[in-house]
């Protein structure tokens, strides 16, 4: 399923070869499943084992990726090829015969996601759209699906030792939760905690009262046409994710209400080394909100078309007003 599910092309805005997959998918193997008004894809899997009480584990993956040169594939409703070497997988555009983005960010999350499903009796999946642009998707995430989950699993990091913790200001999960799985993390080689940009549970997180967490699923290059990859890896994701269902069970985990939002000051952490070591933690709750406003403002500006002498400005502004520079 993994090179099936690469070799479909998806950007922003045209997530539909995808999501068509996933509705097949869930069809194929009768799982309930439907459509938001903003084209997410909401699966459910074991409804009639859930006898009250019990709290849905739910997996999460996006299913755009940056790659606009795909458009025209899209189009015309052809595949990429998928070329394996060495346990590692690239894309080919057809037409062209030369490397492009193979999409795993966050097509390799859509495989380890689907895959759970073909795994557990007990299971919901949400499939975001437009994740690649400010979560516009999850931004819009159903709350009558996320009622009764009781923690959130996203596949959308490079690597398999990958554990987002903070992302964009927002926590994902509080001690209680981090200490339980750890443990469990660290025996399938899941170490190193980070600060990240967005994914889709900074919005789950905001949105909802559970424990969120994201983890590594095997790609690399993200974003550029060199991005690849790694087979194992990917399996390594998959073993993660059902070893922490397994272990987590049908229960809810509630994040702590009182948790407050940290800013971290890093003394040893190299942005995007995927590694967090000796930090201290402030806790200023404005600090968020202006992280929150700033991204806002950029993917309003760019949907307005505004250049970006102007958008500096305008970030600028709103670092000066809020006393930060």
């Amino acid at each position: 399923m993994l090179k099936e599910v690469l070799s479909l092309p998806s950007v922003y805005g045209n997530e539909q070869l995808v999501r068509n997959y996933i509705q097949n998918f869930a069809v194929d193997n009768n799982i309930t499943y439907f459509q938001d008004a903003k084209g997410n894809i909401y699966l459910t899997k074991g409804s009639e084992k859930m006898t009250g009480g019990e709290y849905y584990p739910c997996v999460v993956s996006h299913m755009d990726t940056v790659h606009k040169n795909h458009t025209s594939l899209i189009k015309k409703r052809e595949r990429l090829e998928i070329k394996e070497s060495e346990g590692i997988l690239t894309a080919v555009d057809p037409h062209t015969g030369l490397q492009t983005g193979i999409g795993g960010d966050d097509k390799c999350g859509v495989f380890v996601c689907l895959s759970m499903f073909e795994h557990f009796d007990v299971l919901k999946g949400a499939f975001f759209v437009e994740e690649e642009i400010g979560m516009l998707g999850s931004k819009h995430a159903d709350p009558e699906f996320f009622k009764n989950v009781g923690y959130a699993i996203q596949f959308d990091a490079p690597s398999d030792n990958w554990i987002s913790e903070i992302s964009s200001g927002v926590k994902l999960f509080d001690k209680k939760f981090k200490d339980k799985i750890t443990g469990l993390l660290s025996e399938g080689g899941y170490t190193k905690f980070s600060i990240d940009p967005f994914t889709d549970v900074n919005q789950l997180a905001q949105k909802f009262d559970f424990n969120c967490l994201n983890l590594g699923c095997g790609y690399y290059d993200q974003h550029t046409d060199k991005e690849y990859v790694v087979i194992k890896e990917v399996e390594n994701s998959l073993k993660m994710g059902k070893k922490l269902i397994e272990y987590l069970g049908i229960n809810d985990y509630i994040r702590d209400k009182d948790i407050k939002k940290e800013l971290l000051t890093e003394k040893q952490y190299p942005y995007g080394s995927n590694s967090i070591s000796n930090y201290d933690l402030k806790f200023y709750d404005e600090y968020d909100e202006n992280a929150n406003k700033i991204v806002d403002t950029v993917f309003d500006m760019i949907d307005e078309g505004c250049s970006k002498e102007d958008i500096k400005f305008e970030i600028g502004e709103i670092l000066f007003n809020n006393g930060i520079v």
